[in-house]
């Protein structure tokens, strides 16, 4: 390799590492820029170099830029304190997925280096983003859809409605594709005449998909009533109980229900905390009042006493009270976790709309400690609307929450718990649900950004936790919901991409076998 390759090389790189740190690692607050900018340079250092030497630097660059996007979250880790062995944080890695992160990241890379050369110009750019949605498909039916190339957008509106139409895996296929069409710009040294169809196939599509999204969000519907809802945060001590007990965390997983119970049980001040903020909440007018997640944690034996206090509020009241909660369980309800994650709906006639207890526990950690519930998004049919309910983690599994959509559910309460280095970005990415399935999402969440969010992306009312403390938030929901083409097709196009990529593969071997 001579010397000014050696510096393009490390250009190359340089500029990668910047961007991706900015981007898709980035977690707490990603630059939506750089998601378009970092795999042009990726790509084009992949292509120009051979290939052992190109793959090992490219994961190297990737593995950095992920370590450097996710400094929040080692600073997070530290303040936690909660102690965790080696082979504990070792197997939590594993079970997360973490170890294989970066690959699922490499692996798009791989593949428009083998193929791009042997299709022809306008297919040779189709390679790297339908590998990245055939991945990113991958995850999202095992672990979800977190740390896509969607996510790294949540900051345009425009951009993010097109997901009504595909999903995710549209927004992340028009991101990905932007690396490669100027890469085929490059080698043509920058004459946009040589592209030709290509480059006029690629700007027509994308400018309809941007008018499209664009209109939606000018002219958006306009809600025919509101419903006053109130969230409930509090500072939980959750982590700080567990970190106070000097165990490490697989040890605690191993106590009986007894010693869970009074560990891990909210004081005594916390219940009466939550009681009071939701008598507030009543005072001040709310139809509807949701708890974060996590807002108690009460021992089986506690907990339905109390929660009948909150039963007798709601009927007394006629109000709508969503109570979230972490359940101790006790022998008898005990299976492998100790504890489940929970919310009861009150209505107003006093009765329980519904028992749900969240489908997927975050995974990685809370798995550990926590009991699936059934897959099925409940709901109730009230003077607002159609309300159902998830619980945080839940809304990262696209396939689960199109159950909203069939349900024809118009507000999904969302009761959720998130870190600092989750902020804002878990919240708006969650609202690509409310996007693709035409619901309005109220998130309430502790430790993390409050938002009242449409299916046309328009924030209704926020409230950031670390701004602003545990304080009640209020706001007059909109009852807004329409029909998508992503609600009826679901998951069509990222199988049809799959497809593409199979038809692309065979293509380039048979084109590669006939020039040999």
């Amino acid at each position: 390799m001579n010397r000014k390759k050696r510096i393009l090389s490390g250009l190359y790189l340089g500029v990668s590492l910047a961007a991706f740190s900015l981007s898709m690692f980035k977690i707490d607050n990603p630059i939506w820029i750089a998601g378009w900018i970092a795999p042009v340079f990726l790509i084009r250092f992949m292509r120009d170099n051979k290939w052992a030497f190109s793959i090992v630097l490219c994961f190297l660059t990737l593995q950095i830029a992920s370590f450097i996007g996710a400094i929040p979250r080692f600073e997070m880790m530290t303040a936690s304190s909660v102690k965790m062995s080696f082979p504990f944080v070792l197997t939590m890695q594993l079970r997360s997925g973490a170890m294989f992160f970066v690959l699922s990241f490499l692996i798009p890379f791989i593949v428009d280096k083998a193929l791009h050369k042997h299709l022809p110009k306008f297919a040779a750019t189709l390679v790297y983003p339908s590998t990245v949605v055939a991945v990113e498909l991958l995850f999202c039916l095992i672990t979800g859809a977190g740390y896509t190339f969607s996510d790294s957008q949540y900051s345009l509106a425009p951009l993010v409605m097109t997901a009504s139409l595909f999903g995710i895996f549209g927004l992340s296929f028009m991101v990905a594709w932007f690396a490669p069409m100027i890469n085929a710009l490059w080698e043509e040294d920058w004459n946009i005449k040589h592209l030709g169809a290509t480059g006029w196939v690629y700007s027509a599509i994308m400018t309809a998909m941007l008018l499209y999204g664009g209109i939606v969000s000018a002219f958006p519907q306009e809600p025919s009533e509101t419903v006053a809802v109130a969230g409930i945060t509090i500072e939980n001590g959750f982590f700080d109980r567990m970190a106070g007990s000097e165990l490490y965390v697989s040890e605690l997983f191993d106590l009986d229900p007894a010693e869970t119970a009074n560990l891990m049980s909210s004081p005594q001040s916390h219940l009466d905390e939550v009681r009071q903020k939701t008598l507030a909440a009543v005072d001040a007018g709310a139809e509807i009042i949701v708890w974060q997640e996590y807002a108690l944690t009460l021992d089986s034996s506690v907990a339905d006493s109390y929660l009948q206090e909150i039963q007798n509020l709601a009927d007394q009241e006629d109000i709508y009270i969503l109570a979230s909660y972490i359940r101790v369980l006790n022998e008898a309800e005990r299976s492998d976790q100790p504890m489940k994650n929970m919310s009861i709906l009150y209505t107003p006639e006093g009765d329980i709309g519904w028992e749900y207890a969240k489908a997927f526990p975050a995974p990685g950690y809370e798995d550990l400690m926590v009991e699936s519930g059934t897959a099925d998004i409940p709901y109730l049919d009230t003077p607002y609307g159609r309300i159902g309910q998830v619980i945080c983690a839940d809304m990262i599994y696209p396939q689960y929450i199109q159950q909203a959509a069939a349900k024809n559910i118009d507000l999904l309460l969302v009761p959720s718990y998130d870190t600092t280095f989750l902020t804002p970005l878990l919240t708006f990415s969650s609202a690509y649900r409310a996007v693709e399935n035409g619901f309005t999402m109220v998130r309430i969440t502790g430790d993390g950004y409050s938002a009242v969010i449409d299916p046309y992306y328009r924030v209704w009312a926020g409230q950031n936790f670390f701004e602003q403390g545990s304080m009640n938030f209020y706001a007059n929901v909109p009852v807004v919901s329409r029909n998508t083409v992503y609600a009826s097709i679901g998951y069509l196009f990222p199988y049809v991409v799959v497809l593409l990529l199979i038809s692309l593969t065979v293509l380039a071997i048979a084109r590669k076998a006939k020039e040999r």
